[in-house]
């Protein structure tokens, strides 16, 4: 095999970023280290709970703990246990789980885009922040400002997730190093430090791998749980929300008229329904949504809430029209360059972040190493990879998510209209262009081979050789550059939406025409939170917790 063609056989089958050459294991349920974890279907079934959490993702778990301190919870996933799965836990194998799909079982379940493009999302207790490339980062203060949230209740949950969940890099890799100070050569300035917060400028954040390379999912979360007061149910898929219709009576008692959520039925991992139900003497009771950006809105339309027409096409019986469910999704779309190193490069994950000021992206960086088959014809044994990618911050084009069957294992179908605004391609171009200039500083210099050692591999420019595509030789050209960002586009896995606050559910996170229904994660954001959305959502599912304990108080 030639190594150019295997080269591209494995970016075409893990984004580039995430390169998998390993088997995937699949989590065991036996790897249990809360003795609340359970794949005991029938005995969760039996009880009648406060709350039922539906995901334990990187909000589910946070959620679902902070409730535990009051009231009993039973938190329904319909992945396995992170624990004991190298996959997940060694940061050395970063990305291997997400090369590795399979339709029902897996850790991350792909996804093709009706944008042609490949995702993943998460199917394992702790969500995406099992899967991800750990880089923690607060929302900017104007998020939090939009979303209408309690700065000081906001500030308390995030420390909270950062006590257990966010680590201080101990050094930064050599890339990182240099990554770093290219930005700040091109003007990507202040140089900020170390900061958890959203600034403007060059910055170092936090990571949910430690500086031994464990990484810390959302289900670490889970410590803080009263073990007493909550279930974890693993391995099972919930098919739809239980409703009485109409309500007798409100959150505090008085009639209301809306039909009330009263339970979820779902399937173990060999089809076997079950029903479980809240408590009936307590009008506080809820089920909480929380299985993410595809998953909530296609648990509420296989629900009956949704455009009512989707539904009357799968013969789903209405229960409330929600035209807003699964509209207005969207998706950072990224553009990515890889260059092939002349020296030996270590991993090193998202270190450095730059947000140049008043722009519309962020720009990040990564490194890997590779080994080469043997049945290639290549000299070299290990190759060492550095990226360098643009994010849109607040892409303006939008899409939708619609049903693609009544089976709750299927992906619905997905469409995210990347670069549908002409103001997105125009802020990728900026973003692109600003890639470029890192190029032409002395420290990304660094990476260039001289004439007297050449790459065996690659297009070259300027001394670097590009493993895919290659930046255009005419940066200046706007055309050139589009056509660039619609080569490349791909994702940076932080889509978000379907479930928007002021539509779908109100400030109170409630469900809009029902009761006894929430939903609390990152279906809920209209735009993105920052560089990377997992610190904000963790954080949403801790103050989301305290917010509805107060209500309760």
């Amino acid at each position: 095999m030639e190594i150019m063609s295997w080269l591209l056989l494995m970016m075409l089958s893990s984004n580039l970023l995430y390169l998998s050459s390993c088997n995937a294991a699949t989590p065991s349920s036996t790897s249990n280290p809360f003795v609340f974890m359970s794949a005991n279907c029938k005995s969760a079934a039996a009880k009648r709970y406060d709350y039922i959490v539906i995901g334990g993702g990187t909000a589910g778990c946070p959620l679902a703990a902070t409730l535990s301190a009051k009231y009993s919870v039973l938190v329904i996933e319909r992945g396995g246990s992170p624990y004991g799965v190298p996959e997940i836990q060694n940061a050395n194998e970063f990305g291997e789980l997400l090369g590795e799909t399979d339709k029902y079982t897996s850790p991350a379940q792909s996804f093709h885009t009706e944008d042609g493009v490949t995702l993943a999302r998460a199917r394992v207790l702790g969500g995406a922040t099992a899967l991800n490339a750990a880089f923690y980062s607060r929302a900017s203060s104007d998020f939090i400002r939009s979303m209408g949230w309690d700065g000081g209740l906001v500030e308390q949950s995030y420390e909270w997730v950062e006590k257990q969940n966010a680590f201080k890099p101990s050094r930064l890799t050599s890339w990182s190093s240099v990554f770093r100070n290219g930005l700040l050569e091109i003007g990507v300035v202040p140089y900020n430090g170390y900061t958890v917060n959203h600034v403007e400028g060059t910055k170092i954040s936090a990571s949910t791998f430690d500086n031994n390379g464990k990484r810390h999912t959302a289900a670490d979360l889970l410590k803080s749980a009263n073990p007493n007061n909550i279930v974890v149910l693993l391995n099972a898929t919930v098919s739809r929300i239980l409703f009485n219709t109409p309500s007798a009576q409100g959150k505090r008692g008085a009639p209301s008229g809306k039909p009330r959520a009263i339970g979820v039925e779902f399937t173990d991992a060999h089809g076997q329904s079950y029903q479980v139900f809240l408590k009936g003497s307590s009008p506080s009771s809820e089920v909480i949504v929380s299985a993410g950006s595809i998953g909530s809105p296609q648990v509420l339309m296989l629900s009956g809430i949704g455009p009512s027409q989707q539904l009357k096409q799968f013969n789903i019986p209405l229960v409330v029209n929600l035209p807003s469910v699964g509209q207005g999704i969207q998706d950072s779309p990224r553009a990515t360059i890889t260059l092939q190193s002349p020296t030996p490069l270590e991993f090193s994950s998202i270190q450095v972040v730059g947000v140049p000021q008043g722009s519309q992206f962020y720009i990040e960086s990564s490194s890997f190493v590779q080994p080469v088959p043997a049945t290639t014809n290549s000299s070299a044994s290990t190759l060492y990879l550095g990226n360098i990618f643009e994010k849109l911050a607040s892409p303006l084009s939008r899409g939708e998510i619609r049903l693609s069957s009544r089976d709750p294992r299927d992906n619905p179908s997905v469409r995210y209209n990347y670069y549908s605004n002409p103001l997105d391609l125009q802020n990728c171009v900026q973003g692109a262009r600003m890639i470029a200039k890192l190029l032409n500083t002395r420290s990304l210099k660094s990476y260039a081979y001289s004439t007297a050692n050449k790459s065996s591999t690659g297009a070259s420019a300027n001394g670097f050789h590009f493993i895919g595509q290659a930046l255009p030789q005419k940066t200046w050209d706007d055309a050139a550059m589009a056509q660039f960002c619609h080569e490349t586009v791909n994702t940076m896995w932080h889509f978000h939406g379907g479930c928007h606050v002021g539509a779908v559910v109100n400030q109170n996170y409630q469900v809009n025409g029902v009761d006894s229904l929430r939903i609390v994660d990152g279906s809920t954001f209209k735009d993105g939170p920052g560089t990377n959305p997992q610190a904000t959502t963790m954080m949403l599912g801790r103050y989301m917790g305290l917010k509805i304990i107060q209500e309760r108080a």
